[in-house]
């Protein structure tokens, strides 16, 4: 989407801020109203038996902590 707006082939578009964000000649107006919002949940696993589960959860703690949150609101995301 970001690419079809920012080549002016259309002069509107939705879709997830994070994805929007890194492109050039894309003014990002706000969010949806609240009523027909939608919010993309991400969650983490390891699989039993993974051969790197402690890097794994050294990574899933990184990502998770609160220093993290600014990273992603910087991002267009909302920390969790």
């Amino acid at each position: 989407m970001g690419s079809i707006i920012a080549s002016g082939e259309a002069e509107i578009g939705f879709q997830q801020v994070s994805e929007l964000s890194h492109f050039a000649g894309v003014d990002y107006v706000g969010p949806l109203p609240a009523d027909i919002q939608r919010f993309t949940t991400f969650s983490s696993g390891i699989i039993a038996g993974a051969k790197t589960a402690d890097a794994a959860k050294a990574l899933v703690k990184f990502i998770t902590a609160p220093a993290a949150a600014d990273a992603f609101k910087r991002r267009g995301m909302e920390p969790g």
